[in-house]
């Protein structure tokens, strides 16, 4: 085989494995260090480097074992009603406050007005607030929906919503500014009317 096709075989492979630990969530890190792992494995072949082809080959196998792991118990979610003057959401938003700035500018004003709020568990640790106003039966205005940047890969949101869908809510609307949040609201089914974002059930 070609020289620079080798070699650039082995950059491409710990390209990836690097920029896997740049990844946001933990299900992005593993997917991208699996496809790195995935390169170096033949790149070792090629250049009968077999440490490092059993090394990765490991290395594979556990991120695979993980990603079963976390795509099978989706259920570990759990949503708990609260409210945003109690101490655990309290506490909840005192260590993430800059985070939350950053998706939601007009907070914490906002949470003031929140007469619906639910935190979200992943086992015994919060991950995620959601705050709204409750408007006429089955209608939410939300003015928070946050999850901490290690869960940011969806998965809560899709829990959330579905755990509200049970209590009998079918339209959410969010009209907060929403700077690098759009992408989010738009990934979970909400549309721009307006400059409102609607999502129903």
């Amino acid at each position: 085989m070609n020289q620079f096709v080798l070699e650039l075989i082995g950059y491409i492979g710990s390209a990836f494995v690097l920029i896997s630990f740049l990844m946001a969530t933990v299900i992005k890190l593993r997917i991208v260090n699996s496809i790195g792992s995935v390169f170096c494995i033949l790149y070792g072949v090629l250049i009968h480097a077999y440490p490092t082809v059993v090394m990765n080959a490991c290395l594979l196998l556990i991120n695979c074992y993980y990603l079963v792991k976390l795509f099978r118990h989706s259920e570990k979610f759990s949503v708990v009603k609260s409210s945003y003057k109690e101490g655990a959401a309290q506490f909840f938003i005192n260590n993430n406050m800059e985070d939350i700035k950053l998706f939601f500018p007009d907070f914490p004003q906002v949470i003031e007005k929140a007469d619906f709020v639910r935190l979200i568990f992943c086992q015994n640790q919060i991950v995620g607030l959601f705050a709204a106003v409750q408007a006429e039966s089955g209608k939410l205005c939300v003015l928070l929906d946050y999850t901490v940047k290690q869960y940011r890969d969806y998965a809560v949101g899709y829990h959330l919503f579905g755990a509200l869908k049970e209590e009998g809510f079918s339209r959410f609307e969010f009209r907060q500014k929403a700077n690098n949040h759009a992408k989010y609201l738009n990934k979970m089914g909400f549309k721009n009317e307006g400059g409102v974002f609607i999502k129903e059930l």
